[in-house]
């Protein structure tokens, strides 16, 4: 019984770490000629990637934010 328990844990654990690690955003800045080939306004979009909005404004630079999963199976 006691065996099970610490299996099963291990596997929660497991999940846990692979779901988190697939979910964590990646965020690459855009450059200017990236922005200027927007046919929507990069200020206007509603982007969304799971839980994340895609297009967020740091440091006063744009950049495109996805998760590692939707960068590994999309661009």
């Amino acid at each position: 019984m006691k065996r099970a328990l610490i299996t099963l844990l291990a596997v929660v654990a497991s999940i846990a770490t692979v779901a988190a690690f697939a979910l964590w955003p990646i965020c690459v800045p855009l450059s200017d000629a990236q922005l200027a080939a927007f046919n929507v306004p990069i200020e206007q979009r509603t982007d969304r990637d799971l839980y994340l909005t895609v297009f967020q404004k740091r440091d006063g630079r744009w950049h495109q934010c996805k998760t590692r999963l939707s960068r590994a199976f999309f661009f």
